[in-house]
């Protein structure tokens, strides 16, 4: 199966002075606990690793017309993997996710949701993320709904930070018929709520999301988990040690 990571130096918690390489070790992660072939792809900046790296054009950080240049960015990056050598069957990961059991084919093809939503504007109200985020994530999932009704199904919050399986065909469709290099909306679940079939709500204990550091903070049970998301201010030796640990 082939892995791709979109990689900006600029942003990484690396770059930004953490002694924890945190792209590396997801890569780690999946070498270490998918059972089955891997090649690994970075797109944007050169990570220096054992990977298969390739070029995009230069990072956004600016969007005047949309205010959202990473959506703008991304979209950059998917049209590079659209034209490489990244085989129609893949797995999109970012680089503060990380898998923590063995994983099988079939449990990396499932979609997963984090819980079924019915109605957005009250949802939005419970979701983290900055202002830009969530503004994004309610353009998507006011059309997302509509759609989702027309077709007697339900709608779930996709956005669920894990490794995403994905067709290139399909992931192309997508981006082609709802103009999503012009009209931002979040890929993933446009692509999740088209093309991904049955959706599993993620069960307790599946996917560990750590975020911020505090007193008492038990990483034993959280690396207990299948997967592990984190943000910069969980990077303490605490966790890096337990990552070294397992993936060194």
């Amino acid at each position: 199966m082939d892995f791709v990571w979109f990689y900006a130096k600029k942003f990484s918690a690396y770059n930004l002075g953490h002694e924890f390489y945190e792209l590396d070790y997801s890569i780690r992660s999946v070498r270490k606990n998918y059972q089955g072939d891997v090649r690994c792809f970075v797109i944007g900046d050169d990570p220096e690793l054992d990977v298969i790296h390739l070029k995009a054009p230069p990072l956004v950080t600016v969007d005047k017309v949309t205010g959202q240049p990473r959506q703008k960015d991304h979209m950059n990056k998917f049209q590079v993997l659209l034209d490489s050598e990244v085989n129609e069957e893949f797995v999109l990961i970012w680089d503060d996710v990380f898998i923590l059991k063995p994983t099988d084919e079939a449990e990396i093809k499932k979609t997963y949701g984090r819980c079924e939503v019915t109605d957005p504007y009250e949802y939005i109200k419970t979701r983290s993320g900055g202002r830009p985020y969530k503004k994004l994530w309610l353009t998507t999932y006011e059309y997302l709904l509509q759609y989702r009704k027309s077709k007697g199904l339900k709608m779930y919050d996709w956005e669920t930070h894990l490794p995403r399986f994905m067709e290139k065909s399909k992931l192309k469709q997508v981006i082609n018929d709802h103009y999503l290099r012009d009209i931002p909306k979040l890929v993933t679940g446009m692509y999740q709520a088209y093309y991904g079939g049955e959706t599993h709500i993620m069960p307790d204990g599946f996917q560990a999301d750590l975020y911020d550091h505090f007193p008492g903070l038990d990483f034993e049970k959280e690396f207990k988990c299948h997967h592990m998301n984190i943000g910069d201010n969980v990077i303490v030796p605490g966790l890096t040690d337990r990552m070294k640990e397992m993936f060194g």
